[in-house]
C-alpha cells in the first residue's frame, strides 16, 4: 500500500484548499471537509484515484452534468481539479447529514414533515428535468439536509445522471434495488429517465412515512442476501407493496403513492402531475409554484461557468494518467475497488432496522 504523505492529506500544499477532516469513504473514493481560502467557506471535496480506472464515461458525465446545475435544492458544484494522486471534485458542504439517517433516527416521519421534504424533492426534480438532467439514483442517502431547525433538502451525487439531449437514451441497469423502477429491473431498453426519478421519489416518500422499503417484508430477513435481493426485485416488477396497518396516513397520501408506484411508466404520474395533486399542494409555501421559473431566469442571466465542458473533459482525460511524482506511479493502490459502474450498476439499500405491522 502506498505510504506517500499526500495519501493522508491530498490537499497538502494546495494554494486554495486546506483539509479540515475526513467525512466518509466508499468504493468510489473518499470525501474530505476542506477550508476554501479564497472564500472563507467550508467545502466538501470528493477524491477519486487517478489512473485508467477513471476511463469510465460516468465520471466525466457526473462532473459535466453537476457543473451545469444551480439551484437551492441541489448541492452546488464548485470545481474539478487534479492532485498527483487524485481527481478532486469540490462541492458545497451541507452540514445536516443525509435524509436516510434523519428518517432512521426518527423511525419515520409524521405526514406533515414528510410532505415538506417531498415538496422540496419534487421542486428539485422539476428543475433537473427542465434543464435536461435525469438523476437515476434518487434516494434518501443522496438527499442532504442543511443545519436549519426546519431542514432544507439538497440533492447530491450525479454519478448515474444523464442529460436528455447530450447523452444517449438511458438503458443501463443502475441505481439501488429498493428504489429502482420496474422498467430498469426488467432491463427495458430506452426507458424514460424522468419517470424513473418519479418512481424513486415515490419510494422515498414511502420510506419517510413508514421507515421501511415498500417492496421488503419482515420475513425477508430469514432469506439469504441473494434470495432477498431477488424477492425484492420480483415485488418491484409486480408493484407488490402494502401500507402498514399500524401507521395511519391520509387517503390523499395513499392516493398519491398509488399513482406514483405504478409499474407501467406511461400510467405513472409525471413530476408536473404530482405537483398538481391535492396532497402535494396542501401547505405548499406561497410562491413555490413559480420557484423554478425564477431560478431558471436567474441562471440564464448569470455569467458562464468557471469550468466549461471542454475544460472538464480535459481534466478527466488528464486524470487517467498518473504523473511520475504520484504515490501510485509504481502500481501501489490505496483503493482496492473503484466502481466503474458496469452495465449492471446496482447498489445496496441502507438498513432501516424497523418493521411496521402489515
Amino acid at each position: 500500500m502506498a505510504t506517500h504523505k499526500n495519501l493522508e492529506d491530498p490537499l497538502a500544499g494546495h494554494p486554495r484548499y486546506k483539509k479540515i477532516r475526513n467525512l466518509n469513504k466508499g468504493s468510489y473514493g473518499f470525501v474530505q471537509l476542506a477550508y476554501d481560502k479564497s472564500t472563507g467557506h467550508e467545502v466538501a471535496i470528493k477524491f477519486l484515484q487517478r489512473g485508467e480506472r477513471l476511463a469510465s464515461v460516468y465520471v466525466e458525465r457526473e462532473i459535466i452534468n453537476h457543473s451545469s446545475l444551480l439551484h437551492p435544492h441541489i448541492v452546488q458544484f464548485k470545481e474539478a481539479f487534479l492532485t498527483p494522486e487524485y481527481l478532486a471534485i469540490a462541492m458545497e458542504f451541507v452540514d445536516g447529514g443525509d435524509m436516510f439517517q434523519y428518517v432512521k433516527a426518527k423511525r419515520g416521519l409524521q405526514e406533515v414533515e414528510a410532505r415538506w421534504f417531498f415538496q422540496q424533492v419534487m421542486i428539485a426534480l422539476d428543475y433537473l428535468h427542465r434543464v435536461g438532467v435525469v438523476s437515476r439514483d434518487i434516494k434518501l442517502e443522496n438527499t442532504l439536509l442543511d443545519g436549519n431547525r426546519r431542514p432544507l433538502v439538497k440533492i447530491c451525487d450525479f454519478g448515474y445522471s444523464k442529460h436528455t439531449e447530450k447523452d444517449s437514451v438511458p438503458k443501463s441497469r443502475v441505481g439501488t434495488p429498493g428504489y429502482t423502477a420496474p422498467e430498469i429491473v426488467t432491463n427495458r431498453r430506452n426507458y424514460d429517465g424522468k419517470m424513473v426519478d418519479v418512481w424513486s421519489a415515490g419510494v422515498m416518500l414511502y420510506v419517510m412515512l413508514f421507515c421501511t422499503y415498500p417492496f421488503e417484508r419482515p420475513e425477508d430477513e430469514r432469506e439469504t442476501p441473494t434470495k432477498k435481493y431477488q424477492t425484492v426485485l420480483q415485488r418491484v416488477i409486480r408493484g407488490d407493496y402494502v401500507f402498514p396497518r399500524n401507521i395511519p396516513i391520509s387517503d390523499d397520501c395513499k392516493d398519491l403513492l398509488s399513482k406514483i408506484l405504478v409499474v407501467d411508466p406511461e400510467k405513472r404520474l409525471t413530476v408536473q402531475q404530482v405537483q398538481q395533486h391535492p396532497w402535494y399542494l396542501k401547505d405548499l409555501p406561497s410562491g413555490l409554484s413559480q420557484f423554478n421559473d425564477n431560478c431558471l431566469a436567474k441562471q440564464r442571466e448569470m455569467p458562464e461557468l468557471a469550468q466549461n465542458v471542454e475544460e472538464v473533459r480535459k481534466i478527466v482525460h488528464d486524470a487517467m494518467v498518473l504523473p511520475s511524482n504520484s504515490a501510485f506511479a509504481n502500481g501501489n493502490a490505496l483503493i482496492d475497488s473503484y466502481n466503474e459502474e458496469p452495465e449492471d450498476g446496482m447498489e445496496e439499500d441502507g438498513s432501516l432496522e424497523f418493521s411496521p405491522s402489515y
